[in-house]
């Protein structure tokens, strides 16, 4: 567990003005901390389980409420996005196949955990080491077609994305730069 970036995580997510980035948008709070219960429950969901940074901020700081966008989605009990979805259930629901798109087919162990508005979402890749932030944004997908054409790469890993918001990095003009 990196210490130091959690300690500037949880510096910036105790101050009400900077809990979130929006938070003139999303009257959030901080969720109470994962429990070991909600964690089997959430490994169990998903059927893989989360980066332990991500562990680690959701049973030291709460299970969401608190970050980058509209605040990070807590795992099961924690925080929603304005759909009332966890990242769990929002993972799974994004996981289910679609028949009325066969071309659907959201990339395993690419969970969603951060909701900026508009259906947008900072997603992790479970399925890599450096646990790589990627971007979903459907308002650059056509039915018919693979989500993975709708998802960017952030260019940096979960620690590094962490990293730049306890540094108050605007990163919404990382993932946009020209808005």
């Amino acid at each position: 567990m990196n210490q130091t970036l959690l300690l500037k995580v949880m510096s910036r997510a105790q101050a009400s003005h900077t809990e979130t980035d929006q938070p003139e948008f999303n009257q959030s709070s901080i969720y109470p901390k994962l429990s070991e219960t909600d964690l089997t429950i959430t490994i169990r969901e998903l059927g893989f389980a989360p980066p332990n940074l991500y562990i680690d901020l959701m049973q030291t700081i709460g299970n969401g409420g608190f970050g980058p966008g509209c605040g990070l989605m807590g795992l099961v009990g924690g925080a929603t996005d304005d759909m009332g979805s966890t990242a769990v259930s929002l993972y799974n629901t994004f996981a289910q196949s679609d028949p009325d798109d066969p071309a659907w087919k959201w990339p395993h162990g690419l969970l969603p955990i951060c909701h900026w508005g508009c259906a947008i979402y900072s997603c992790i890749d479970c399925t890599q080491k450096m646990t790589p932030v990627k971007t979903w944004d459907p308002n650059e997908w056509e039915d018919g077609t693979s989500p993975a054409l709708a998802i960017r790469a952030s260019g940096m890993s979960l620690e590094e994305w962490l990293e730049s918001w306890s540094e108050g990095v605007d990163l919404w003009k990382k993932m946009y730069p020209s808005t």
